[in-house]
């Protein structure tokens, strides 16, 4: 009987292995992608120096991971199983919070460790690094503004600031008390820079709002939120800004029980068979107020993936002649003729545009504005022809294959330090020099 049992679980084994076979070879059954990140692994061909190094191996493992048949069924099988049983999750980016809470890895981080996280333990360091963007910010904001452009900043909130009852038990036990979300208000305050605090407008509103903040199985505030917040900002720049603009309504919240995106996110990528619970979302749709003697502006979003929340439900074309979002200062939203930053005409762009918004979440303050500031600050008091000797004189100096990577390079170089190639740009106060496009511009 024992070896009868021994040659039925020898076959069914085989068996299963013979059907994964088939199925990585044919797609036989179809199922949906997972969600997710990932990156298809590239094939190594065997050969006496990659088996020596190891890399065939290890290549060959990971496409064997990445490729096996049945992957799309069974990995939601298993984070199921590991859910229901040891309530964990399987994607390291994805934390599991009280009641259910999720959390993304970073902003976990980031609260309990702040920069220390990602960018060092030296906080003087990053203190340096943060008053130098914020000086650069003063400058600008205050050359603009000669121009009739109003830049504002908005600190946008962060899910474990405003609700840390929630996360899960702190990671490191020496808690880093140094966080850009808290120090950045100060250096506003005392060089006068245009801001808002929406972090410090989200703690007020907590437990007061009949909407969620922000929803338990997503990493972004809830859309419903995002217009709050929104009309907030755009109040904001009413009265800093000294221009009106048009205004609009929040219906009614309603339930739903299907999530619009990102609202649910984390969840996603958990790759679960089952819903965590069953879960309402609300939203609220959204209404532009007539007003004729109100102002039709441009606008320009330089942020984080914060904004999404924003242009999915606030009716933005309505409330402005046009509107533009640059991703990480990278990719371009919402414009016809460009689709990365670097094709852009940056004070040409800057002086047609009356109202630029830079607006980052807590854990991307360290890298904030993505060197728009300091490329603007540059091509506002230097000549053209200035800049792109600098930038050949640099790339000379560069070992790349191509001319092409060279120039990349001495941009990223200058774009990020201009303060080392332009001594002046580091003086207190406001550069005189203006580069002299702008008047041509205008």
């Amino acid at each position: 009987m024992k070896n009868k049992l021994a040659y039925i679980l020898c076959f069914l084994t085989l068996g299963v292995f013979i059907m994964i076979y088939i199925q990585d070879r044919t797609h036989l059954f179809k199922f949906d992608k997972l969600n997710g990140v990932y990156y298809e692994p590239k094939e190594t061909k065997l050969a006496l120096n990659t088996f020596k190094n190891g890399t065939f191996q290890k290549n060959l493992e990971d496409n064997l991971r990445y490729n096996f048949g049945f992957r799309e069924l069974l990995i939601p099988i298993y984070n199921q199983y590991i859910w229901d049983f040891y309530h964990k999750s399987s994607n390291y980016t994805v934390k599991v919070g009280k009641d259910d809470w999720l959390f993304g890895w970073d902003d976990v981080a980031n609260y309990y460790q702040g920069a220390k996280y990602r960018y060092g333990d030296d906080k003087m360091a990053t203190k340096h690094s943060l008053d130098l963007e914020a000086s650069r910010l003063y400058k600008v904001q205050h050359i603009l503004d000669e121009y009739g452009v109003f830049l504002f900043v908005s600190l946008l909130p962060s899910k474990a600031f405003v609700f840390p009852e929630y996360l899960p038990k702190n990671p490191d036990a020496t808690r880093e008390s140094f966080h850009a979300i808290t120090y950045y208000p100060h250096v506003f305050d005392s060089l006068g820079i245009n801001y808002i605090n929406v972090q410090k407008v989200f703690e007020d509103w907590k437990g007061h709002v009949d909407y969620p903040l922000f929803p338990k199985t997503g990493m972004h505030w809830s859309h419903i939120a995002a217009e709050h917040a929104f009309d907030t900002i755009m109040r904001y720049v009413e009265h800093a800004g000294h221009r009106k603009l048009l205004h609009y309504t929040i219906g009614e919240k309603y339930a739903v029980s299907e999530p619009r995106y990102p609202d649910a996110d984390l969840e996603a990528i958990l790759n679960l068979r089952r819903p965590i619970k069953p879960n309402a979302y609300y939203y609220a749709d959204v209404t532009v107020v007539p007003d004729s003697t109100a102002s039709y502006p441009s606008f320009l979003v330089i942020g984080d993936s914060f904004f999404w929340n924003i242009s999915g439900s606030v009716p933005l074309g309505q409330l402005f002649r046009k509107y533009q979002f640059w991703y990480y200062n990278s990719t371009v939203y919402f414009n016809d003729q460009h689709k990365q930053t670097g094709e852009v005409d940056l004070l040409d762009e800057m002086l047609h545009t009356q109202i630029i918004n830079l607006s980052y979440s807590p854990r991307q303050l360290y890298i904030f504005s993505n060197n728009f500031l300091p490329k603007a600050l540059l091509y506002l008091t230097h000549e053209d022809y200035e800049i792109d000797s600098t930038l050949h004189a640099i790339a000379m100096g560069i070992e790349k294959e191509s001319d092409e990577e060279k120039m990349k390079a001495a941009q990223d170089s200058l774009f990020s330090s201009p303060e080392t190639f332009f001594p002046d740009l580091a003086q207190e106060g406001i550069p005189g020099a203006r580069n002299s496009r702008i008047q041509v511009i205008r």
